[in-house]
């Protein structure tokens, strides 16, 4: 009956998707933009427009207005890429003060269709677009959930973020996705050109490398996907029939790949100002017993789930709802979550209490509620597929309609940021006002002491 209320050029896509799947997904894609574009100009614009985030958007202002990039305190993943080359392109064509805004929906854009890439493989077209109502369905969802309860931090802000491993995260996975498709492809005999791989093999080197010199903690994430999923089909052989590296050659390849990026990754470090991540942690480390060692990482994640439990009743229903639904989510995405829990977890109490000391950095915990999201839309999408898809364009006009009343803080922001005349301010000012006043006014960011604080900013600091 819903099939009939709802008739209209929508439901004929239905029927006819090598002709008009292209139109569903781009009718999609503007919708779904819209809606994200809402969400960070409401409800994500505060976390979106705080000192962390600002950092890309600033490198490439001073870039591009000649001052270069040398006098920056980087952070110890410069994010040069894709962060940064992303940033650049939008600020060539798009006003400054939208850049974060407008980042985080491109983001989403390349997100989506990765996913709708992937899937295709898989399933019809129909049902890869329906996966993708079910995705952004749920980000909508959990986004006005988290508003609701007021969660600190909102934990599913990274899904627009940059410069905080997210878009990093992305792109691994999407290399990662590439790459086994095509070992697929060659496998069952698609490709049985040596000189193929072997450029397609370069390709890989590439975009592995600059991931890996921008940001080493993405790199790790996918690197552990790839060797899951290729540890895993290569046990089931003719059934999925992806090709096997003889052990050395596997190993011999990624040693060479560490020896060489490391080379690469300390001359970065000695010409531009990047903290040494790995001597912090190892002088932390060598000042405590194991016991001691043991006792800060237990009372550590003692600390961050209390944090979760009550200041994050978003993220705690995503967990349960995963639960009670992960029983559907593929196998490849159920190894991946139980894989790389322990493995985030361990990187969390190695990043927040003994290298940065961070008290709750949630974005080493991404990439299992991205997971989440594609094992629950995955559920959804094989247990309520007969939905009418008409009905998903009516939801998310509505949600269009209902973000559009939200308040936007932009105006209000940007005024009381530009009223302030110190010269000296706290790190959480600093970027904010040098953003807001597109550069002209460059305070200087200082530590509650009075001194120069130099981590992360692009302040230009007396020796």
């Amino acid at each position: 009956m819903l099939d009939k209320i709802f008739q209209s050029n929508f439901e004929e896509i239905r029927s006819n998707q090598g002709k008009h799947s292209k139109f569903s997904l781009i009718v999609f894609l503007i919708l779904a933009s819209t809606i994200n574009f809402l969400l960070c100009e409401t409800i994500y614009f505060q976390p979106l427009h705080s000192a962390d985030q600002l950092y890309s958007p600033l490198v490439v202002l001073d870039f591009f207005s000649g001052k270069g990039i040398t006098h920056w305190y980087l952070p110890p993943s410069p994010y040069f890429f894709p962060d940064l080359v992303l940033m650049s392109v939008l600020y060539l064509v798009l006003p400054f003060l939208y850049l974060p805004s407008f980042y985080g929906v491109i983001q989403m854009v390349f997100v989506t269709l990765g996913i709708y890439w992937v899937l295709n493989e898989f399933l019809s077209k129909h049902e890869s677009l329906l996966y993708l109502f079910y995705f952004q369905t749920l980000l909508i969802l959990f986004s006005f959930l988290s508003h609701l309860l007021k969660d600190n931090p909102f934990p599913f802000v990274f899904f627009f973020t940059n410069a905080h491993h997210n878009t990093g995260f992305f792109f691994s996975l999407f290399l990662v996705s590439v790459l086994g498709f095509n070992l697929r492809k060659r496998s069952l005999g698609h490709e049985g050109k040596n000189r193929d791989l072997v450029f397609r093999l370069c390709l890989y080197w590439i975009g592995f490398t600059v991931l890996y010199l921008s940001d080493r903690y993405s790199f790790c994430i996918g690197f552990i996907c790839f060797m899951t999923i290729y540890l895993l089909e290569i046990r089931k052989k003719n059934e999925i029939g992806i090709t096997k590296l003889h052990g050395w050659r596997l190993t011999t390849l990624i040693l060479l790949f560490f020896l060489v990026n490391e080379f690469l990754f300390y001359g970065i470090k000695q010409s531009l100002q990047i903290p040494n991540s790995f001597g912090i942690l190892f002088n932390s480390l060598s000042q405590k017993s194991g016991e001691r060692i043991l006792f800060l990482s237990g009372t550590y994640l003692l600390d961050v789930s209390k944090h979760l439990f009550y200041q994050n009743g978003s993220l705690l229903f995503l967990i349960s709802l995963s639960l009670f639904t992960s029983f559907k989510f593929p196998v490849r995405i159920r190894i991946l979550v139980l894989v790389l829990f322990p493995v985030l977890l361990l990187l969390l109490i190695v990043v927040g209490r003994f290298t940065y000391l961070h008290p709750y950095p949630i974005r080493y915990l991404f990439p299992i509620w991205f997971f989440c999201f594609l094992g629950i839309s995955w559920y959804f999408q094989i247990t309520m597929h007969r939905f009418p898809i008409s009905l998903w364009y009516v939801w998310f006009a509505f949600c269009i309609l209902f973000l559009s009343f939200f308040p936007k803080p932009r105006q209000t922001v940007k005024e009381s940021l530009l009223k302030e005349t110190k010269q000296e301010v706290s790190y959480d000012l600093e970027k904010p006002i040098r953003f807001w006043s597109e550069g002209e006014k460059k305070p200087i960011p200082v530590d509650h002491e009075g001194k120069p604080y130099r981590w992360i900013t692009g302040a230009f600091h007396t020796p």
